[in-house]
């Protein structure tokens, strides 16, 4: 008797350009396979939403706090840790969301690959925050560009496991963040307005551009 079942076929590959093209393919599939592509677009524009919610109650309400008391400086730090907690929160809940739609797990072995790629970035904010409350006058409004700089450092190291979009992001944190130690005391432009800027601006338009280009 004869089996029916299907003998499996092997092609000849006949040029180089074709094996090279076969590569290029396999290696693309890889690359897919080792990146962390649950990220959600709404994520990133619901964070620079919570960073301008933030920067609008150090303007208006911490500000005018410290010419009464020494207690404004945790009220600062209360105001951005709120922040920083709401929008962990966010991210969270949103690339679970995101994760969930396209059939992936966000907290796969990969997912941990990146909490340790950030986590030394994060704890050198976390450094800088408390030398802050013990020395304010050292640090001033550039505690900004510090902040700036240690996110950097993570969005940097979290994109060597995710899409380009994340490393353009550190990149512009980066070089933002070395402007902001850079400018001078009464410029039109402080450390307050780039924090805006940056932590508001960049994140709504990195959030809208992977919502675009990758899904909500």
């Amino acid at each position: 008797m004869y089996s029916n079942q299907a003998k499996p076929v092997f092609r000849i590959v006949t040029s180089a350009g074709e094996a090279e093209e076969h590569l290029r393919v396999i290696r693309q599939a890889m690359e897919r396979s080792t990146r962390h592509s649950t990220l959600s677009g709404l994520s990133g524009v619901v964070v620079g939403l919570l960073a301008l919610a933030g920067c609008l109650l150090t303007q208006n309400v911490v500000k005018s706090v410290a010419t009464v008391t020494e207690a404004w400086k945790f009220l600062f730090l209360g105001v951005w840790g709120a922040v920083f907690l709401l929008s962990l929160a966010t991210d969270i809940l949103l690339t679970k969301r995101r994760a969930a739609r396209v059939g992936k797990t966000a907290f796969s072995p990969l997912g941990k690959h990146l909490t340790r790629a950030a986590a030394p970035g994060l704890f050198a904010a976390l450094a800088f925050s408390l030398f802050y409350v013990r020395f304010p006058e050292l640090l001033g409004t550039y505690i900004y560009g510090a902040w700036m700089l240690c996110y950097a450092v993570s969005l940097l190291s979290v994109g060597m496991f995710s899409v380009r979009e994340v490393s353009w992001l550190g990149w512009a944190f980066l070089l933002a963040g070395a402007l902001t130690l850079l400018i001078p005391q009464g410029w039109w432009i402080g450390p307050r307005a780039m924090m805006a800027v940056t932590f508001g601006g960049f994140h709504i338009l990195y959030g809208l551009w992977m919502g675009y280009k990758y899904g909500w």
